[in-house]
């Protein structure tokens, strides 16, 4: 398990934000992937445990797979050793891909599956990761029952979603997920894991954004910026623009007696004194 997946969980599991992912014990286990003579051929040798699997499904899922057991002219390799893996995390990402198993995802076996899958390029299970996560997302902002999460909750996942969408080269995911951090006070996620890992770029973007949306509503924020703060903002710009243009006519009228918003009634006339 690469370093940035370790210090996630790790982090997850001591702030109480993730509990230890039920994996199955390892008699239970011992049915996945077992010996087919008419399938396997290669191995995949993990904590000392061996893998029986079909170089097919593996080749097709992924182009990492697909050079790893490609020939290219030389003997093929029957067993191939994953080192510094977890069998356990390796058997769940495995069953991903295996068009015999079905994993329902949740929140748990992504933080286990989603490394994998970008390390190892399987476009379908980060695509499916991704939707989850987008999903889950839209469930939490609508405060559908059973995905309710008090405020430091909800910021604390949408900053795991920017980190895993930066890591993960999920644009939708990283866009949704910056977007919904914003109006936050940095002070609620700077100190968390994920917000620590964070490249320094995307940071930047997130800090920037902040600080032209406070410049622009007049407005610190916390959760949420004032509407009405920026749609006055809005009308002040258009009356100022409105004025310039009136001394430039020579026409003689108060601003206060002006609403430009009624120059985009159909049939205006204006009533100058």
């Amino acid at each position: 398990m690469n370093k940035f997946c370790t210090l996630t969980r790790l982090f997850n599991m001591a702030t109480g934000l993730e509990t230890v992912p039920k994996m199955e014990n390892e008699s239970e286990m011992i049915g996945y992937f077992p010996f087919d003579e008419e399938t396997t051929d290669v191995v995949f040798r993990v904590d000392d445990k061996r893998l029986h699997l079909s170089r097919g499904t593996l080749m097709q899922a992924s182009p990492v797979f697909r050079k790893m057991l490609s020939s290219n002219g030389k003997e093929k390799q029957a067993e191939i050793t994953l080192p510094e893996k977890s069998y356990e995390e390796v058997i769940l990402f495995l069953r991903c891909i295996s068009p015999r198993e079905f994993v329902k995802l949740d929140e748990e076996s992504i933080d286990v599956v989603l490394p994998l899958a970008h390390d190892y390029q399987v476009k379908a299970i980060l695509q499916k990761c991704e939707d989850w996560l987008l999903t889950e997302i839209e469930f939490i902002v609508g405060e559908v029952t059973g995905h309710t999460k008090e405020t430091q909750e909800k910021v604390e996942f949408f900053a795991k979603c920017l980190l895993y969408g930066t890591k993960h080269d999920l644009e939708t995911l990283y866009i949704r997920a910056l977007e919904l951090l914003v109006p936050y006070k940095l002070s609620r996620y700077q100190h968390t894991e994920f917000y620590k890992l964070l490249p320094d770029k995307p940071k930047s973007q997130l800090l920037e954004t902040r600080m032209v949306k406070i410049e622009k509503t007049n407005s610190i924020g916390d959760g949420h910026f004032s509407e009405e703060e920026e749609i006055g903002e809005e009308r002040e710009e258009i009356e100022e623009g409105q004025e310039e243009i009136l001394e430039e006519s020579g026409i003689s009228k108060t601003l206060e007696e002006f609403d430009p918003f009624e120059t985009m009634k159909p049939g205006f006339k204006p009533k100058w004194k």
